[in-house]
């Protein structure tokens, strides 16, 4: 079994526990960051934070049974943030002080993971979610191997296919979905804490398009227009063909025409929201193509990510047991 995992949010989940020991209740912000950039600095404290997400990694692996593989994604800086300003600005706007310290332990864990003959994938301009999808074609079509996700954003479920599954541990509710047709038998597979859904990837799309984010900042194309509306949009447009193998603006236009004659909205003004919103959320290889924008090495991030898969497909050179007495070692020098 081949495993990708989110490394962004096994660290962002690891480090919610781990920065709680290091913050008092009657400080103040200001002095709970300053306690962080403390704490992130002392390596006797990223020994604990490592541990604790070596700890979190194996658990999350060791619920499979018969794992051949395991890579790891990492984000940079995101290029939707050039068509959009306010892109996530929900989270960047609480970063502290500490959040270099943070970018530094979270660039020793990459760095110590590489080490141990894991591939990580982490390129310029590319959030998890873009990696996510370009490895998962690589295990998919080229390996024409199955694939389980790792991860707590549950916006990659729109990639789920009958070779992509995804298990999210982001809570105490231990979730896995997976296309309907394979619920029973992953059902039957876990245990019974983890909750098996079989989802439709397409609508998980389609949904994330229309009601936008507000976590990401992304605006819904209709205000007022709620889940149970959604529900009954997705039934007006069953007897529809879904459109395969399309450009982003093919894919925007068929979305467009179906929800203005479903809401009687004005068209155009659907259509560029559609599209906005396409851009920003949609997981595929028309929207990468449409943004040819060329980073300092003269290439697009499409190329850029695909350099990345073809110099690290074969490198992967970790073999011992998915456990923390093999996989965990020292950091402190």
């Amino acid at each position: 079994m081949n495993i990708l995992f989110d490394g962004n949010f096994l660290f962002h989940k690891t480090f919610s526990v781990w920065s709680m020991y290091y913050q008092k209740k009657n400080a103040t912000p200001e002095e709970n960051e300053q306690m962080l950039c403390e704490a992130l600095r002392d390596k006797e404290k990223q020994q604990v934070l490592l541990r604790k997400l070596l700890i979190d990694f194996c658990a999350a692996i060791n619920r499979f049974k018969d794992v051949d593989r395991v890579d790891i994604v990492i984000d940079s800086s995101s290029w939707r943030y050039q068509f959009h300003d306010d892109y996530k600005y929900a989270l960047t706007r609480v970063r502290g002080a500490y959040y270099k310290d943070f970018i530094n332990m979270l660039n020793i864990f990459e760095s110590y993971m590489r080490k141990k003959g894991f591939i990580v994938s982490r390129v310029m301009g590319a959030e998890g979610d873009d990696l996510l999808y370009i490895w998962s074609i690589y295990f998919t079509q080229v390996l024409e191997e199955d694939l389980v996700i790792v991860t707590g954003d549950s916006d990659i479920r729109q990639i789920i296919s009958p070779q992509i599954s995804l298990f999210c541990n982001n809570s105490k509710n231990l979730k896995f979905f997976c296309i309907p047709e394979k619920e029973v038998e992953w059902n039957e597979y876990f245990d019974t804490d983890v909750m098996v859904d079989g989802v439709n990837a397409f609508e998980i799309m389609l949904y994330k398009v229309i009601m936008g984010d507000t976590s990401d900042n992304i605006p819904k194309l209709k205000k007022g227009f709620g889940d149970a509306a959604f529900k009954k949009f997705i039934q007006f447009i069953t007897p529809y063909t879904k459109p395969e193998n399309v450009s982003v603006v093919e894919m925007a236009q068929w979305i467009a025409d179906r929800f203005c004659k479903f809401t009687k909205s004005n068209y155009e003004e659907i259509l560029g929201k559609v599209l906005f919103n396409l851009n920003m959320t949609w997981l595929n290889l028309s929207v990468y193509n449409e943004h040819n924008f060329q980073y300092e090495n003269g290439k697009s991030l499409l190329a850029n990510m695909l350099d990345d898969v073809n110099k690290q497909k074969d490198s992967y050179n970790y073999t011992k047991p998915f456990t923390l007495e093999d996989i965990y070692g020292s950091i402190i020098k």
